[in-house]
């Protein structure tokens, strides 16, 4: 068995091989990262004997730049393994206590961390989850798109109409949504036609408000303290930003159809299980785990996410006063780690009762307790994902001073 570490770059690769004992086989050999240097590369892995059926080449998911390298290795039939920067920069600093880096010692380094975990291929498709991670991040884009569109939707509301607010549930009701894309101020919803008010009240709130809704709007629209300064365009700003907001809802929409058909259902299902994770947490989750046979333990996990602790330390410094979340991982992964666990704590007691613990027993704040029931849940979406089973709810800690251990005794 020989393995391939292969050093990703933009330009231009690095390979180097072992063997199975450890020993390198060969020197390490550079190509570039096109059609070219990829057959160069097959012809250099005949050289060393390195056939597909006792080979791995194993790359990290460095940006983009291996996924076309990727898509040839397994069309000649080559076994991959895409392994996670962060595990294999761990086990840099473990292998050498050097700050030695460079492209002819990691392609060494990534294939003996191959041998030395004895990875197998990705159990999950890499394209896979690279077209998922891309729908899902490209969503996300579009979802920040359309808050900054009701953001401002919302400063042109508080403008010329600010009492709307209050009497249709918010200023992101659909209904506040179609009274300033049709009308765009206070004075105009005034000189409104009550039958034609009364429509638009009726069709954008589905029923639930009518004539008597109507005519709340336009007293309230005549007594308004709303401006009328640059009225007529902060109304042609309405009208475009609704349509515009209606377009991105659209959108997403389409893009939740396109994630489901890519989401694994089984892995749907198993991320689902877990109180407070729907369909667009799971797919998120999902698609930044990847293949989670690269985390060998939660910490790798919450590594990755960049939800793991660092600690500035002095002599006036100390403990936990001094630690901080890293960020250093994925984002995308973090935010949504962050979100499915303010669910997790408010359906599952087992979060809940940890999350009381360390707010009313220990005094932490808000997001500092939150962060650490989704370091826990990291463990459990791992297990999860490995084990292939889906969650079952688990009893409870009772922690001293939590407030739902209070409240059992």
């Amino acid at each position: 068995m020989q393995y391939v570490g292969i050093d990703i770059a933009k330009r231009a690769h690095v390979a180097g091989s072992r063997r199975e004992d450890g020993t390198p086989h060969g020197k390490p050999f550079k190509f570039a990262n096109d059609q070219r240097g990829f057959a160069s590369l097959l012809r250099r892995l005949s050289e060393l004997g390195a056939t597909p059926e006792d080979t791995l080449l194993v790359m990290e998911s460095t940006g983009h730049y291996w996924l076309a390298l990727w898509e040839f290795c397994v069309a000649h039939g080559y076994d991959v393994a895409v392994v996670n920067p962060v595990l294999t920069d761990a086990f840099r600093r473990a292998d050498t206590l050097r700050k030695t880096k460079t492209d002819d010692i990691d392609a060494f380094l990534i294939a003996e961390y191959a041998r030395f975990k004895r990875l197998g291929p990705s159990r999950v498709s890499p394209e896979d989850a690279e077209g998922l991670k891309q729908l899902t991040r490209y969503r996300a884009s579009v979802v920040v798109e359309r808050t900054a569109l009701k953001n401002r939707l919302t400063s042109v509301a508080d403008r010329t109409f600010p009492e709307l607010s209050a009497l249709v549930g918010g200023n992101d009701s659909a209904t506040t949504r179609a009274l300033m894309g049709r009308y765009g101020s206070a004075r105009a919803i005034a000189r409104a036609n009550i039958l034609q008010l009364t429509k638009v009240v009726r069709e954008a709130s589905r029923g639930h408000f009518g004539r008597e809704k109507a005519e709340e709007v336009k007293a309230a629209a005549k007594a308004s303290v709303g401006t009328s300064f640059a009225a007529g365009a902060l109304a042609v700003e309405a009208e475009s930003v609704v349509r515009l907001i209606g377009l991105m809802d659209d959108e997403v929409a389409r893009l939740d159809g396109e994630i489901a058909e890519l989401l694994d259902p089984e892995v749907g299902a198993i991320l689902q299980s877990v109180p407070g994770i729907g369909p667009v947490l799971s797919a998120e989750i999902a698609a930044e785990v990847g293949d989670p046979d690269r985390f060998e333990t939660p910490k790798q996990l919450v590594a990755y996410a960049g939800m793991d602790a660092t600690k500035a330390q002095s002599g006036q410094l100390d403990g936990e006063s001094g630690q901080h979340m890293s960020k250093r991982g994925s984002s995308h992964l973090r935010n949504a780690l962050m979100t499915a666990a303010d669910g997790a704590r408010r359906y599952d007691p087992y979060f809940g009762e940890y999350y009381d613990h360390l707010t009313e027993g220990r005094g932490k704040h808000h997001y500092v307790a939150l962060s650490a029931v989704a370091r826990k849940l990291c463990g459990v979406i791992l297990a999860l994902l490995r084990e292939r089973r889906k969650y079952e709810a688990r009893t409870p800690v009772s922690y001293p001073s939590g407030a739902r251990a209070e409240a059992a005794g």
